[in-house]
């Protein structure tokens, strides 16, 4: 209707997912990049989850149309179905031959087929949408299809893709044997204001012009209103438009933001909204009453220890300053007992290497298979650094300054072994709101700068999404691919090799 009157040669902000009009932020490009490549190197099960609207089913999109014809794939978009007819959806898409009547034809032409795809070179991709909606029935026997291997190879890739509510439903006791399987997981997170802006001038240049539509103040209410959901992006864009149309405007204020912004929310959504205002202000008041009661208390205290001090200690006692310096240097001690800081993070300072974005390789350089269970003790506490907490009910998650996972040859999976270990950092993490993690992956010394750090970065990506799977936000893990930096052991030996495989976790106090 408005395309004349912006000189525009396609509606920009249509809601279905057309490729021409697909946009990567960083966090899709890293989500595409990390599920191609478990894609490609069969790795099995694989998870992407993300709220509704923050854009799975153009990534899913995305990634089907950049896998080439080696690769048979199909995309279940419902999977509320009982058992049979799941299967009988699945044998149907992949063209298998013969009657399905029961679950073990269904099972024996699927296991036909997926040797003869491996013998032809060809990868299977099962991607199941909507994931949420499955049963723990019918995701036992989706599990069950995993079995169908090979001794070298996995034989079905399954993609998971669902909304966040999903890894709740995989944390369960119940599912715990498929969530050790899955090693590929991506949550996508809404974009950011400045992604946003971007986003939003992308599909305006592909649509056909690279005018200053919206006004900056327009695409601030934009975010607003839409908190990066691409969904509703592409529908108050599309309502301010054609308002702005009808009006015969040229651009897009932010008071047409505001009046559109109302016209697509509910009643029900514009009564609470000055409530949450006013619950808002409610609790931000709270929170400076409750701070200033804390901060009295621990003057009062301070001083009422003082005036004790000094009666029993008399003038060879404790001056105040004396006093206070204690009192507060101890306060110090604890915060850093707390938050370690490593020395080598204390070394590097402003030198540390920025994150590189994470690609695909298929392993390490090397001569040797993973690194030796008697090794396992050693390099999962870490080595060397300051002091850092240890591993107890006090909150104290590491003997060392930093929590060290090894990673094998030619492999990407999580050791076995350092799974508790995770699993009891994320529940730290969960207690500790105030906490965060750096995330640095090393390789060994063999192969190329760039190979080297991309894989690195790779490695400590697969550690992040493990945490992220079990409930810590991605916001509070920054990941590093150091490449082959900081050796631990000599790269003249294939043992030395092994021993430099890792991803090193550090915990560290969030900056205020």
């Amino acid at each position: 209707m408005y395309l004349s009157h912006y000189n525009l040669n396609q509606m920009p902000f249509q809601i279905s997912p057309d490729p021409k009009f697909l946009w990567l932020g960083e966090k899709h490009k890293e989500a595409l990049a990390v599920l191609k490549y478990g894609v490609m190197n069969n790795q099995g099960f694989l998870l992407l989850t993300g709220d509704v609207g923050t854009g799975k089913t153009t990534l899913i999109n995305a990634l089907v149309n950049s896998l080439g014809s080696d690769t048979f794939f199909i995309n279940v978009s419902d999977p509320r179905l009982d058992k049979l007819d799941f299967f009988k959806l699945v044998a149907q898409s992949f063209g298998l031959e013969g009657t399905l009547g029961s679950k073990l034809d269904f099972f024996m032409s699927l296991k036909k087929f997926l040797h003869k795809a491996y013998d032809s070179k060809k990868k299977v991709l099962l991607i199941i949408d909507e994931s949420q909606k499955l049963s723990l029935d019918s995701l036992e026997e989706i599990r069950l299809l995993s079995n169908i291997e090979r001794q070298d190879s996995k034989l079905l890739n399954i993609f998971f893709v669902g909304q966040n509510e999903f890894n709740d439903t995989l944390i369960r006791p119940e599912c715990r044997a498929l969530r050790q399987r899955i090693t590929i997981v991506h949550n996508i997170e809404p974009l950011n204001e400045k992604e946003t802006v971007q986003y939003v001038k992308y599909r305006l240049n592909i649509a056909g012009t690279q005018r200053e539509i919206f006004t900056d103040k327009a695409l601030s209410k934009i975010y607003s209103f839409a908190k990066g959901y691409p969904r509703l992006i592409n529908i108050v864009c599309d309502r301010a438009m054609l308002t702005a149309y009808s009006r015969d405007l040229q651009t897009v204020g932010p008071k047409i933001i505001r009046e559109c912004s109302k016209e697509l929310s509910l009643p029900a959504e514009l009564r609470q909204e000055p409530r949450q205002v006013a619950g808002s202000i409610r609790n931000s008041l709270s929170r400076v009453a409750r701070v200033a009661a804390l901060a009295a208390a621990v003057l009062f205290l301070a001083l009422s220890g003082y005036v004790i001090a000094s009666r029993f200690l008399g003038d060879q006692g404790l001056n105040l300053k004396r006093y206070y310096g204690i009192f507060f240097r101890s306060e110090d001690r604890s915060l850093s007992e707390r938050f370690p800081v490593s020395r080598v993070t204390q070394e590097r300072g402003r030198s540390s290497p920025p994150t590189p974005s994470p690609s695909q390789s298929p392993a390490d350089s090397g001569t040797q298979p993973a690194l030796e269970a008697s090794k396992g003790a050693d390099v999962a506490a870490g080595g060397g650094g300051s002091p850092g907490p240890a591993t107890s009910e006090q909150d104290n998650l590491f003997r060392e300054s930093k929590l060290v996972v090894p990673f094998g040859y030619n492999a990407n999976d999580l050791p076995p072994e350092i799974i508790a270990k995770l699993d009891e950092l994320s529940r730290f993490m969960l207690r500790k709101p105030d906490a965060e993690i750096v995330i640095r992956g090393y390789t060994d010394a063999l192969g190329s700068t760039d190979y080297n750090r991309n894989l690195s970065a790779f490695r400590a990506n697969v550690v992040k999404s493990y945490l992220t799977g079990k409930g810590v936000s991605p916001s509070r893990m920054r990941v590093m691919g150091m490449g082959g930096a900081d050796p631990r052991m000599p790269n003249t030996t294939s043992e030395g090799r092994s021993g430099n495989r890792r991803v090193e976790i550090e915990l560290v106090a969030r900056k205020p």
